[in-house]
């Protein structure tokens, strides 16, 4: 809600100075932050399903339709096409974007704490940007599970909260702070077997993840898989089976039954 009321506010002054080109520009990132950030992290919440992932689809609803009304000065097709798939057989909207009232300047005043979340999750973003970049240095995958990430501590202030989110993105066991390094973030790069054994698991889930979209299978469907001799022989699924299963909806997996391919996904 804080990045959101950011956004109608930017706008809003923006266009009532008539700065037209500074009324555009918030969108776009507003829209990044949206899909590569809220949405992504909300994915295996909304797949779940239960409480949880009803609010964060709720939370999203809510997010498009406010944004819609923001994009149609500046889109008006698409603004209205994003409104009408958002408010079909609902009594409570207009009929058209167009119609339907400006984001009210209540919604627009960001109070001390959203100033402060919106800051500290910008913190964040940079947090995980630089760490990435490291890895991208060190030609390590970002499915390639690390140890430990450190954080120069004089230059990043985040809440302790936050810590798991920097962890989770990074795809590391532990983050610390530390005055000493030399840089403003400092991964260890060494892959223990271990490390490596999960760093495995976790390519193999992604090539069963993209055999589920080629068969058009929707979220939740069940299906069975059969793994190669090769595959069944390092005894990584057997290991990793029940989180396998659980994440890319599996109800069986046959082990070494595959002659001519290493993964095949059936219905």
């Amino acid at each position: 809600k804080a990045r959101l009321n950011q956004l109608i506010g930017e706008v809003t002054i923006a266009m009532e100075n008539y700065e037209l080109d500074k009324a555009a520009r918030p969108i776009t990132d507003f829209v990044d932050d949206l899909s590569t950030w809220y949405l992504r992290r909300s994915r295996e919440r909304i797949k779940a399903g239960g409480e949880d992932g009803r609010a964060a689809l709720q939370t999203f609803r809510f997010v498009l339709l406010e944004l819609s009304k923001v994009m149609a000065p500046f889109t008006p097709f698409f603004a209205e096409y994003l409104y009408q798939q958002l408010t079909t057989n609902n009594q409570q909207q207009k009929e058209s974007v167009h119609l339907d009232e400006w984001p009210a300047k209540d919604n627009q005043q960001l109070t001390t704490n959203d100033q402060q979340l919106l800051e500290e999750m910008k913190e964040v973003r940079r947090i995980v940007s630089l760490a990435l970049e490291a890895r991208a240095k060190n030609n390590i995958k970002v499915r390639q599970p690390l140890t430990l990430l450190k954080i120069s501590s004089s230059k990043f202030q985040v809440p302790n909260e936050m810590i798991e989110l920097i962890k989770d993105e990074v795809n590391v066991k532990e983050v610390i702070f530390n005055d000493k390094i030399a840089d403003e973030v400092e991964l260890n790069t060494k892959i223990t077997p271990e490390l490596k054994k999960e760093g495995d698991y976790r390519e193999v889930l992604r090539r069963v993840q993209e055999l589920r979209k080629e068969r058009g299978l929707q979220p939740g469907q069940l299906a069975t898989l059969a793994t190669s001799a090769q595959i069944a022989a390092t005894g990584l699924l057997q290991e990793f089976e029940t989180d396998l299963k659980r994440i890319a909806s599996l109800e069986k997996i046959n082990h070494g039954v595959l002659a001519d391919r290493d993964l095949e996904l059936n219905l």
